[in-house]
């Protein structure tokens, strides 16, 4: 068993220097794309995005070139033909996730199989080793990191219309569609760049865990966005250090760390209680009976929409959000779902 002393000593070396960096990097971009990935209810999409990038980085070893290559391209692909399927209504989207889920896998065993010997490049990439990441690697890294951070926060208010009304976003004049595509290639992007870090078994924990995390604390998003980075960026720091210290799976580590924190939000979340409500976030329902009565001041709002809530979730009238001809009343939960 290592020391924290060592811990720091080691930090003087270039291969640990990058791995501190890639896992805060990691930390941020999961985190951050994580929360529209909760709120779109986009689980297991993102699920099979991981799977189709192992078939790729099995392709890659095989082929003798750089796995990133082939990653980028198994994962976006992917990505783009989910979205087609599911925009197409050719069948239920948990249909073809499922089987993109499934044959993906399948081709990745199929690759290992073609394979004269074992590779240690698979296991690599199957259950991650932060502490490999070789300098091209890194470089790419921080450069599409930095561009999908630029995308989500600059198109931030676009993405949050689309996600609990498309139809308003449409009627805005918002490309719902290039937007949503998008999205799904910026997920593929993140698992990614990711995969050779955290492994494709674990990848896709550390863009849901943190923002699930921080979903049991708030309902606002601004504060959503943070407290994932936190709680994401918290948990790849300590991860490594955890395993570097007892000599443990870095990315087995940092998820056990996020799933930790999570768990610990979950217990003690505010959401847990009766309400269902956090009554400091708003003030006129901090003044209601808890659970038996609704919000009806009509300058209350949720994420600056003017709203209602009872225990389940929340009420926003579509005539806040669409033009008056509108009366009909949707029933929004933080996922999105309408009912």
């Amino acid at each position: 068993m290592a020391s924290l002393a060592d811990f720091f000593v080691a930090l003087g070396n270039p291969l640990m220097q990058r791995a501190l960096i890639t896992a805060v990097i990691i930390g941020i971009i999961g985190s951050v794309i994580g929360v529209f990935v909760l709120l779109k209810g986009m689980i297991f999409l993102g699920e099979a995005i991981a799977h189709s990038a192992f078939a790729g980085a099995a392709l890659g070893i095989l082929l003798g070139i750089d796995p990133l290559i082939t990653i980028l391209i198994f994962g976006v692909t992917s990505a783009v033909g989910i979205g087609y399927v599911n925009e197409k209504k050719v069948m239920k989207d948990d249909v073809i996730i499922g089987v993109v889920f499934t044959f993906f896998m399948a081709l990745a065993i199929l690759f290992i199989g073609l394979m004269p010997s074992y590779s240690t490049d698979i296991f690599s990439i199957l259950f991650g080793n932060i502490l490999f990441i070789s300098i091209e690697n890194f470089i790419i890294l921080i450069c599409l990191s930095v561009v999908i951070l630029v995308i989500v926060f600059g198109l931030k208010k676009e993405f949050y219309l689309i996600t609990f009304n498309s139809e308003m976003a449409k009627i805005a004049g918002i490309p719902v569609k290039f937007l949503n595509y998008l999205f799904l290639i910026l997920i593929a992007v993140t698992i990614d760049i990711s995969l050779k870090a955290i492994g494709a078994i674990l990848v896709f924990a550390m863009i849901v865990t943190p923002a699930a995390a921080a979903y049991q604390w708030t309902f606002k998003i601004n504060k959503m966005f943070l407290l994932s980075i936190i709680f994401g960026v918290f948990s790849a720091l300590f991860g490594l250090l955890f395993s570097f210290l007892w000599d443990l799976p870095s990315g087995s580590t940092i998820v056990s760390l996020t799933t930790l924190i999570f768990a610990v939000s979950f217990i003690l979340s505010p959401k847990r209680r009766k309400t269902g409500i956090i009554p400091e976030e708003c003030g006129f329902c901090s003044q209601t009976i808890a659970g038996k009565t609704y919000c009806l001041d009509e300058n209350c709002t949720h994420l600056d929409i003017p709203h209602k809530h009872d225990d389940e979730g929340l009420i926003i009238y579509k005539t806040d959000l669409k033009p008056k001809k509108e009366k009909t009343i949707h029933k929004h939960t933080l996922k999105g779902e309408d009912s």
